[in-house]
């Protein structure tokens, strides 16, 4: 997870000078329907645990909304900036209005950076989520550079996460879905082997052993495709009295094309 108050920081430096909600506002929030609220399209987060829900709509209720949430306007709809937990808990509580500050001048790009650093800073962040909010983050516009630097991670840790994404579309899943593992290392080590197959196979034995027999296994992998690309070279052996051809060394279309060869030249003479 990055560090909360890096990324705070990051959004201020990146939006201050759009996200114009005056000191007025911010003090007097306006009231909307529920209805007329939108989700952020961009938001990574869809599903919410149910009991942390009802435990925050019990603390407003008793304490009330302590921060209004933010939206902006967009295409004359009232897009949720940040708050999409708050809205459900008012809804869970049978509200009909709910408190919001209103920004003004934000895009679309900026709702997705504001969405994808919003949740970088979530406890509960999976390792799938938290790849998948670096590499939207990126795709909209921020240097690698840039991200790492602000959110205090080093380039290559953003990197590593960020290529999770390429594993097979099972293995994926089986992450999502089950946790099965959080292990970069390993999982990095993983997207060597480029066969799908062979990928979820080997994805599956690791669960079942550790990293030392995943980093066997790979080489294992590695050693024999080498063997097969890189074959022991043809064996033409020719001197004065003979012409010896090593056969187990040179497959038969290579072999024919050297008689054929052979043939067409003896045939001059």
């Amino acid at each position: 997870m990055a560090d909360k108050s890096k990324v705070e920081e990051f959004l201020k430096s990146r939006l201050q000078n759009r996200a114009k909600g005056s000191e007025e506002n911010k003090s007097k929030p306006i009231e909307l329907r529920l209805w007329e609220l939108v989700d952020n399209p961009y938001q990574p987060r869809l599903e919410y645990n149910p009991k942390e829900l009802e435990e925050l709509a019990q603390t407003i209720k008793e304490n009330g909304l302590l921060q209004p949430i933010s939206v902006t306007k967009i295409n004359n709809q009232y897009t949720i900036i940040a708050g999409h937990r708050r809205k459900k808990a008012f809804e869970l509580l049978g509200k009909d209005k709910i408190p919001v500050i209103l920004s003004e001048n934000i895009s679309e790009n900026d709702l997705r950076i504001l969405a994808t650093i919003e949740n970088l800073t979530r406890v509960d962040l999976s390792l799938l989520e938290e790849a998948k909010a670096y590499s939207d983050i990126i795709a909209s516009g921020i240097k690698l550079k840039e991200l790492a630097q602000k959110i205090g991670k080093s380039q290559s840790d953003i990197s590593r996460k960020r290529k999770l994404l390429k594993l097979s579309e099972e293995v994926l899943r089986d992450i999502r879905d089950n946790s099965s593992t959080s292990d970069v290392v390993a999982l990095s080590l993983l997207r060597k082997i480029e066969d799908e197959q062979k990928q979820i196979k080997t994805y599956y034995g690791f669960l079942q052993n550790d990293r030392v027999w995943l980093q066997e296994e790979i080489n294992r992998l590695e050693k024999s495709i080498t063997q097969v690309e890189h074959p022991t070279p043809k064996c033409l052996l020719v001197d004065d009295n003979s012409i010896m051809i090593d056969s187990s060394n040179i497959d038969k279309k290579t072999l024919d094309k050297v008689l054929k060869f052979l043939n067409r030249e003896l045939s001059s003479f």
